[in-house]
Parts: structure tokens; sequence; C-alpha cells
């Protein structure tokens, strides 16, 4: 589907000097298609593609250089890179998360609302439109906090800030009302069917929508339970009894198809052969030390250091935030980069005499395994319809660890470790016996299956304090104390130039705004 990107030395020339061209609001207030009317279906694979940051530009500045590095997933091994240390590139914020929003998400969808008021017979593509930019809009106030909503992306350049739980308001009621209404008209013969390829995620079928609607509700639900745990458990329970149901197996798994493969598929792997970031140390330890085996994944997503072999590999991480100096304690061939069998199966298995690069991998929007430990938290919350937690918590760990597998062929791999993994070590159920003991396991686990998807994780790490990441070594931004935790990113450059509504010292519980702010449901449960 895309065309592969150079380094990003030069595509930051590129990116400069179109950002230099154009005034963002210009960009986010004037429609790029001009499209009043027509099939909204057409637009519906533009919102999923850019939502998810199928673009690999958007994809690194965004996702890599940011949320994934947070999570502490991957670690910076660039030298001209200082983003695992906090640092803050306004370009690289506003292409991979306010303009994917603004411009390429909910302007887009403003279009779809304008259509459908003229013609109802799209209102089953609207109902999917409303589901996938409702989990979009709950992405960027998790990242930004207090934003522009309900005037954003009608022409207003000086859109006023909603609260971030007033947007958690309407996104359960947009999940709601689209799912209710999707259940009760989704065999309606007068409504206007999807075509090919107007549905990157499910091609239309809207029995998985209504589970992803509800599963989302779920996920938000929980986001919220701390600060305001009333609403959460109104809102979960709802979700959880539902008649339409939650994703139920990793056939239910949403995720973006991208028709391109190697090079020109799955973002992640597009710009993982320059080297700019490895394994974390977090993530090395997370997968060598929670049970008494290596955990079966790690073969699936990183590759062994090229200093190793098949016959003897090993795997390495490179802690986060490491200076240029520092990195020179980690050499290239001491570090596992991504490339295991998911990506290049044959890096792993031929003792690096041969490589290959060839995946057809969709873009995460969220899985089954997620699910499973959704229950399993409500579940140790007392909520109606959670289920065992136990039982959720291991059937999210096998969910991944078959997920994770799939297009993986069979000889790469055994699964003979499976029930060891899940059953000893600090993985195990019974290794744990009070309430915050098994919720921390749900949650490490939790962190483990939602890899690559850093924006999530991340949340829930600025929600739980799970789990336990380490500081990072260098702390570049001035207003975050040595030894804490970046609690959002700030608004752009841009949109504070543009917009004096981001400059309201009120935002964000009055807190203003700032890498060192937290927005309205963290509770302080991390440095």
């Amino acid at each position: 589907m895309k065309i592969k990107l150079n380094h990003i030395g030069i595509a930051c020339l590129f990116g400069v000097l179109a950002a230099g061209c154009t005034d963002n609001f210009d960009n986010m207030n004037t429609d790029p298609t001009g499209i009043t009317d027509g099939n909204p279906g057409y637009i519906l694979p533009y919102i999923e593609q850019w939502g998810t940051h199928v673009n690999s530009w958007e994809f690194q500045v965004g996702d890599n250089l940011h949320t994934n590095l947070y999570a502490q997933y991957f670690a910076n091994t660039a030298t001209y890179f200082s983003s695992d240390s906090y640092s803050y590139n306004s370009g690289w914020v506003t292409d991979g998360f306010w303009n994917s929003y603004y411009v390429h998400v909910l302007k887009q969808m403003r279009a779809i609302q304008d259509i459908v008021k003229n013609n109802e017979a799209y209102n089953n593509i609207y109902q999917v439109a409303r589901i996938f930019t409702a989990r979009c809009t709950a992405q960027t106030t998790d990242i930004f906090g207090d934003m522009p909503y309900t005037e954003a992306a009608l022409g207003n350049s000086n859109a006023k800030y909603d609260s971030q739980q007033s947007i958690y308001t309407d996104v359960f009621k947009e999940l709601t009302e689209a799912s209710a209404y999707l259940q009760q008209h989704k065999n309606d013969a007068s409504m206007i069917t999807f075509k090919d390829n107007q549905d990157l995620i499910y091609n239309g079928d809207l029995t998985k929508w209504i589970k992803l609607a509800n599963s989302l509700r779920l996920r938000y639900a929980l986001r919220i339970a701390y600060i305001d745990p009333t609403t959460a458990k109104k809102e979960g329970e709802a979700a959880l009894n539902d008649a339409g149901g939650l994703l139920s197996s990793n056939d239910d798994n949403a995720g973006v198809y991208i028709s391109g493969t190697g090079a020109n598929g799955w973002p992640l792997f597009q710009i993982s052969g320059w080297g700019e970031f490895s394994m974390s140390k977090t993530m090395e330890n997370m997968l060598k030390n929670e049970s008494t085996v290596l955990d079966p994944r790690t073969t699936m997503w990183f590759g062994h250091t090229s200093g190793s072999t098949a016959a003897k590999p090993e795997f390495k991480g490179v802690p986060n935030g490491l200076s240029a100096d520092q990195l020179a304690a980690y050499p290239a061939d001491q570090r596992s980069y991504v490339w295991g069998y998911q990506a290049m199966p044959l890096w792993n298995s031929a003792d690096n005499s041969e490589s290959s690069f060839d995946i057809s991998k969709r873009q995460k929007v969220m899985d089954y395994s997620e699910v499973c430990f959704l229950k399993a938290e409500a579940a140790l919350r007392g909520w109606s319809g959670a289920g065992d937690a136990k039982a959720n918590y291991e059937a999210g760990i096998q969910a991944s660890l078959d997920f994770e597998r799939s297009g993986v062929d069979a000889k790469y791999y055994t699964t003979a470790n499976d029930e060891t993994y899940k059953t000893t070590g600090k993985v195990a159920w019974s290794s744990e016996t009070t309430t915050d003991g098994h919720f921390k396991q749900i949650m490490t686990q939790k962190w483990l299956a939602l890899y690559p998807d850093g924006n999530e994780a991340w949340a829930e790490f600025r929600r739980t304090g799970l789990p336990e990441l380490t500081p990072v070594a260098t702390t570049l931004e001035s207003t975050l104390p040595s030894g804490t935790f970046v609690k959002k990113l700030r608004y752009t450059d841009d949109e504070l130039r543009e917009n004096p509504n981001a400059s309201d010292k009120t935002l964000n519980q009055n807190q203003g705004d700032g890498m060192n702010v937290r927005v309205w449901w963290d509770t302080k449960r991390y440095k």
C-alpha cells in the first residue's frame, strides 16, 4: 500500500520544508477532498489508514520516536536522536499525532457526517466511522490531555479546548450509540453495503464492529476506574453484558489491512532496517525473567544479536535514554533488533547465513488478548459479567502466544513451552496471593500482549504505574525532574502560536500544559 521511505535524515528535510510552506490551521480547516456528497465508504479507509499510522513517516515520528520509547518496548540506538531522553520535536509530534488526528481523521469524519445527513442509507458506514473515530479521539486525548474537540475541524482556528473528562463522556456516547444502532439495523436491506476495500479492518463485518465497540467501551471504562469509579463500573458492566458481545477469539482481532509486504508493508518493519532502535533493557528483562522459560514470543518479535548465532542465540536490550557516550557500551552486534520470525525468519533459524524480509501484517487496533486482560481486571474489581480473573488472565496469555505466531511457518517454532511459561515463575497465577499481586500480573502480561502498541501501553503505565518501568538514564526535558517519567506530550508549536486557548492556565485541572502535567485520569501511581 505504501512506498518505502528513505532514511529519516532525508525525510526530515522534506518534512521541515513542507511544514514551513503552509499553516497547519489552513490544513485543518480546508477540505482536501472537496467532498460534500457521495459514498462515505470511500472516506472510511482513508480514516482507518491515518488513524493507525500505517504510513511509515507518521509511525516513525509518532509511535516509534515517542510512545514506543515511553512504554519502553524499544530503546533508541541512534546518536542523532534524543527523544528517548524526553526531548521534544514539535514537527514530529505534529505529523505523528496532531495532524494525523485532526486533519486526517476528525476532519474527514465531519465530511461523513455531512454526507449522511442527506442520505441515511449510509448510516451503517457512519456508525463504523463513529466507532473508529472514538478510538482515535480517546488515543489523542490520552496523549495530550484537554484538547480541541467539539469545535475542532469545523473551520475555527480558535477552537475551544474541551476537558478530557467531557471528551471521555462523548467517547462512551459514540461507542454506545453506534453499537446499538448497528445491532438494530445491521440486517436492514435499505442500508448501502460496503464495497471491497472500503473497510480495511473488518471488510464490512458489522457483527465484529459491534464487538469492537463494546470492547473499546470496556477499555476506556477501566481507563477511568481510579478517577471516576462509578462511571467506570457503569460503562464497563454495560459493555460486559451487552448482547452484541466483546471480541471473543483471535478471529475478531481488529487491525488495519496493509497490502504490501516486507519493506513496503508494516511500518515497524519498514523502518527497522536502519538500526536506529532495538529491544529495550526493560523488554529483555520481561522476556527472560517472568517465567522459568524464555517467553515464547521472544523469537517472534526479535532477532538474536549479530554477535551470537541461531545455534546459540543471545537476546539483549539497551537501556532507555542513553547518551551518545553511553551507547558506546552497547555495540550494534550486542543488540536485538526487530528481526524475529515474524519479519526475518531466516535470521533466527539459519545461523545468520541468510535473511529474508517478507511479512504481511495488520496494524494493531485491538486484540482479543487485551479483552481477556480487561475482563481479568474487571473481575478483580467485582464487575458483573467479567467472569473469573484467573481464567481470563491465562486465556489472554495463550491468545497472545497464538496470535503472535499467526502467519509464521510452524517449522520455525514450538508450542512445547507454552504451559510451562504460563504456570511457572512470576507468570503463574498461584505465585501471587493478593489482589494487588494478581493485578500486577495482569498488567505485566497485558503490557506484553499490547506490543508494539506503545500508545496503549504508555497510557496503561500512566494509569496504573505497571509494569514497573526504569527511569531513563538521561532526561533532557527541563520540566521533568531526573528519575521521573514523561506524563503527556505538550501541545505543538503551531497550536500554541495560532490558538490562544492552548495557553490557558486552567487546562488540565489548572496545571496548564507541559510534559510533566498529568492528564485527568492519571492518579499519580508512578513518578
